[in-house]
């Protein structure tokens, strides 16, 4: 019977009174973080107008005089992020925390390298700035073959990825590789412990709905190809299970099954996702809300990164659904109520 260490979350960071100013700013800052009221406020607004009116209270107002035209939300959104951003590079005391917490884009400018690369195609509209590395470095170094400018994570998943096209020349494995390679690094190589342990919960659990849904595509198969190798579960666990059913059962003894098992009932009768995916978001918000409740730590900081990403990306939802007139309903369903 499969075990973990820990009942709902592992123990994580410890006290660092370096932490003591950072702390002060992100705790003032916390109190105008958008809750799943206000969410819920914003989405049944009447149009995309009528929710740009309500932001006039908020932070984000400051940066309305730049919208022009309701397709212009994007606008607001990135300066949002920007300051973000500046804050984390302002309060950091380790500088390599602002790499921990950029990295990301990095990977995910690699994805659209790569892939311009092989196919010999420009998606250079697809490149993030808010990468470690700026973008123009990043190219430099890989399409001229000195990637030993770059840290050695990115040279790895640039190598991982080609190699994993070229031996199936499947186009999934470009993704799984740079992600597999981003996931290993986090695990293994983040000298911050809640960033160990956060990527860790997360590939478990990515790594749950990758076999569901793989499941039902009838496409099991080339599960070893998409596993990311990180989290506490076993490899073994995932590659021997024959089904869901049995992967869940399994993990019956662990925080995992509460997490997944509502959501997968559901599934089970409507073929929805998307309860299993927001009670994994109520999980993984519930994490990064434990780090907000430090005195003195790095793990505040982090956690207020965490939160107000996940405040844009949900602003981000709510504003393209308005533009596509989506039925408000159906956007309050995937609303988290761990915000």
């Amino acid at each position: 019977m499969l075990r973990l260490p820990f009942t709902k979350y592992p123990s994580f960071g410890r006290d660092n009174p370096e932490y003591a100013y950072a702390c002060g700013r992100v705790k003032a800052l916390e109190t105008k973080l958008f809750d799943r009221v206000r969410f819920e406020r914003l989405a049944s607004s009447k149009d995309i107008e009528e929710l740009f009116k309500m932001l006039q209270d908020t932070d984000y107002s400051k940066y309305l005089s730049d919208v022009h035209k309701p397709s212009d939300f994007e606008i607001l959104l990135k300066k949002e992020n920007e300051r973000l951003l500046s804050l984390i590079s302002e309060l950091a005391v380790e500088p390599s925390l602002v790499k921990d917490l950029r990295l990301p884009y990095d990977f995910l400018n690699l994805k659209v390298l790569v892939k311009s690369l092989i196919f010999e195609r420009d998606f250079s509209y697809s490149y993030s700035k808010y990468s470690y590395y700026p973008v123009a470095l990043f190219k430099a170094a890989l399409e001229s073959g000195k990637g030993e400018m770059l840290s050695k994570e990115i040279y790895d998943a640039y190598e991982s990825a080609v190699h994993s096209y070229y031996e199936s020349k499947e186009v999934f494995r470009i993704d799984a590789a740079i992600d597999n390679a981003m996931y290993r690094y986090f695990v293994n190589s983040s000298g911050f412990e809640f960033l160990r342990v956060y990527y860790n919960l997360s590939a478990d659990l990515k790594n749950m709905l990758s076999f569901l849904r793989l499941e039902r595509m009838g496409k099991l198969s080339i599960l070893k190809n998409v596993l990311l190798d990180a989290g506490y579960l076993p490899r073994e666990l995932f590659l021997k299970a024959p089904d869901f059913n049995t992967l869940l059962y399994e993990v019956r003894q662990t925080v995992y099954y509460q997490v997944l098992q509502p959501g997968y009932s559901l599934y089970q009768k409507s073929g929805s996702f998307v309860k299993m995916e927001k009670d994994i978001s109520n999980y993984l918000n519930g994490l990064i809300k434990e780090a907000s409740k430090k005195d003195l730590g790095v793990e505040v900081l982090i956690s207020y990164f965490f939160r107000k990403k996940n405040e844009i990306s949900l602003l981000r939802m709510i504003m393209v659904s308005k533009l596509n007139q989506l039925p408000k309903e159906l956007v309050i369903e995937r609303i988290p109520e761990v915000i």
